[in-house]
């Protein structure tokens, strides 16, 4: 036999894996240990500790080295960069979103969860709300139903072509979707500009529905009331 297996080890003489030690040349029956390696087998280390060669012998120790703990107080994680048992204050268990640390355990803290989702649906629909606005709106000013953009750049400019009181072009999709500048008259384009008012109130009011409720179920302390909340909820 040429070779045989020996147990590496760091340099804190932890428990590392299998390595290979050569048969000496020159000695018969030496064999050429690796740095760090011993020849004694480690005992099998339970998870949250590690075998560590001490110089004469194995010893198991806590070892969560590498391992993410977490504040009970804070909920932070920490990543261990040292033996020994977990610091005070921490656990490997991972908290959920809002949870809070209660006799030994995380446990969902309903009113932060609550909290929490409310301000994300009120963003949501805040949102929402924005995205149609500025998504177009279709008016039949010129006969027939025609698409008109409504960033805001469209809507300074929808404003002061109502305004301006003359018959101007003004940029519109057919309903076959081809892009035009029309004729409008100055009266079309006043219409036109209250046809978008109306379809934005209605947004508005939508949103403000919408929040109505959401404010209900984080009243009620209602988790599954505010999951079930969405901008497709009130049709205005």
């Amino acid at each position: 036999m040429t070779t045989k297996t020996v147990y590496q080890t760091d340099e804190l003489g932890i428990y590392l894996g299998l390595a290979i030690a050569d048969a000496s040349p020159l000695e018969p029956g030496v064999w050429l240990i690796p740095a760090l390696c011993v020849e004694q087998e480690p005992p099998s280390a339970p998870e949250g500790q590690a075998a560590r060669w001490d110089g004469l012998s194995w010893k198991l120790i806590d070892c969560y080295r590498g391992l993410t703990a977490y504040n009970t107080a804070t909920r932070e994680p920490l990543v261990i960069d040292r033996l020994g048992p977990l610091p005070a204050g921490y656990t490997l268990e991972q908290p959920g979103p809002g949870q809070i640390w209660e006799f030994g355990q995380w446990v969902d803290d309903v009113p932060a969860v609550v909290e929490a989702l409310y301000q994300e649906r009120v963003q949501a629909v805040d949102a929402a709300c924005g995205q149609e606005i500025t998504g177009g709106f279709w008016s039949q000013v010129l006969g027939d139903r025609h698409h008109y953009s409504s960033t805001l750049e469209d809507q300074m400019n929808l404003t002061g072509a109502a305004l301006s009181g003359a018959d101007l072009t003004y940029p519109c999709l057919d309903a076959e979707g081809i892009k035009a500048f029309r004729t409008h008259t100055a009266d079309q384009l006043r219409q036109l500009a209250g046809d978008f008012t109306v379809f934005r109130l209605g947004r508005l009011e939508q949103a403000y529905q919408l929040k109505l409720q959401l404010q209900e179920a984080r009243d009620a302390q209602d988790i599954d009331a505010l999951t079930a909340i969405n901008w497709e909820t009130v049709a205005v």
